[in-house]
C-alpha cells in the first residue's frame, strides 16, 4: 500500500490510453455521422480524464513534487525517464486530436490516420510504463512479462472504456452492425489473453527466487488468492465489452467492463508490488 500513488497511476494511465486504440479500430471498421462523430469526440474527454488522473496520482509518489521536470534529465538512459516521455508524447498526441474533434477541425481525410497514430503512441506508452520497472535491482520484477502485461492491460481496459464511450455516444449499435465487434473480440481477447498469462507467469516465477531475508515462494503464497481475483475480474471485464459489443444492454455492461478492469488491473499492480524481491541481497 506504501506504492498506492503508483498502483493508481499504473492502472488508470495505460487504461484511458488503452481506450484510444478502441477508437481506431471503431473508426477504422464502422462509417459514422457527423453527429455521431461529433458526440464520439467529446466523450473521449473521459479517457483523457483518466489518464490526466493517473498522472496526478503519481506526483503523491514524489519526495518533492516540484522536481519532478528533473526526470527529463535522463531521457535515453532512465527507464523512468523513457516512460514518463512517452506518457507525454502520447498526451499530447491524444490532447490535440480531441481538440481538433471537438472544435470541428479534424479532416475527415486525417481523422483515421490521426487516431492510428494516437492509437500507437498509446500501446508504445504502455509498454514504457512497463519497462520502466524491468531493472537489474529488483530481481523479482526484471521480466519481459512486465511490459506484456501492461499491453494486456491496456488493452482490456481501453476497449472497455472505448465501449462505453461508444454506448454514452449512440454510436455502438452502428458500430456493431459491421466489424467492429469482430474486431473488438479479437483486440479484447488478446488484451485478457496478455494481462492475465503474462502477469501469472510472473508472479508464479517470483516462487524460484529468494534473499538472505525473504523467500520468493513464501510471498507468492502470500497473494496467490489475490492474484486469483485480478484474473477473475480481468477475463470478465472481457466477457463483459464483448457481449457489450454484441448489443446485451451495452449501458450497463460497457459499465460494468469499465469497473472490472479497474478492479483487476489494481489489484494485480497491488500484487505486483507486494512480490517486490531486491537483487542486493539475493541468494545465487
Amino acid at each position: 500500500m506504501n506504492e498506492l500513488p503508483l498502483a493508481l497511476f499504473t492502472t488508470l494511465a495505460p487504461m484511458g490510453a488503452g481506450a484510444f486504440v478502441a477508437l481506431a479500430c471503431a473508426l477504422f471498421t464502422t462509417t459514422f455521422s457527423d453527429e455521431q462523430l461529433r458526440k464520439i469526440d467529446r466523450f473521449m474527454a473521459i479517457p483523457l480524464i483518466v489518464v490526466l488522473v493517473g498522472f496526478v496520482a503519481s506526483f503523491f509518489h514524489l519526495a518533492s513534487p516540484l522536481h519532478a521536470p528533473l526526470v527529463f534529465a535522463g531521457v535515453g538512459s532512465s527507464p523512468l525517464s523513457n516512460e514518463i516521455v512517452a506518457g507525454c508524447i502520447f498526451t499530447v498526441l491524444a490532447v490535440v486530436y480531441w481538440i481538433m474533434g471537438v472544435t470541428g477541425k479534424l479532416p475527415a481525410s486525417a481523422r483515421k490516420g490521426f487516431a492510428a497514430v494516437v492509437a500507437v503512441a498509446a500501446i508504445v506508452f504502455a509498454c514504457f510504463t512497463g519497462l520502466a520497472y524491468v531493472m537489474d535491482t529488483i530481481a523479482s520484477w526484471n521480466s519481459p512479462l512486465v511490459p506484456v502485461q501492461f499491453a494486456g492491460f491496456a488493452l482490456t481496459g481501453g476497449m472497455a472504456l472505448g465501449a462505453l464511450v461508444l454506448t454514452l455516444a449512440g454510436a455502438l449499435d452502428d458500430a456493431a452492425k459491421g466489424s467492429f465487434k469482430t474486431v473488438a473480440l479479437a483486440v479484447v481477447a488478446a488484451g485478457v489473453v496478455l494481462a492475465v498469462a503474462a502477469f501469472c507467469a510472473h508472479v508464479m516465477g517470483v516462487s524460484g527466487l529468494s534473499n538472505a531475508l525473504e523467500n520468493g515462494a513464501d510471498l507468492v503464497s502470500g497473494v496467490t488468492s489475490f492474484v486469483v481475483l485480478a484474473a477473475v475480474l480481468l477475463a470478465a471485464s472481457g466477457v463483459a465489452t464483448v457481449l457489450a459489443v454484441r448489443g446485451m444492454s451495452p449501458m450497463a455492461l460497457s459499465l460494468a467492463a469499465v469497473v472490472l478492469a479497474v478492479a483487476g488491473i489494481f489489484v494485480a499492480r497491488l500484487v505486483f508490488y507486494a512480490v517486490q524481491l531486491s537483487v542486493g541481497l539475493y541468494v545465487m
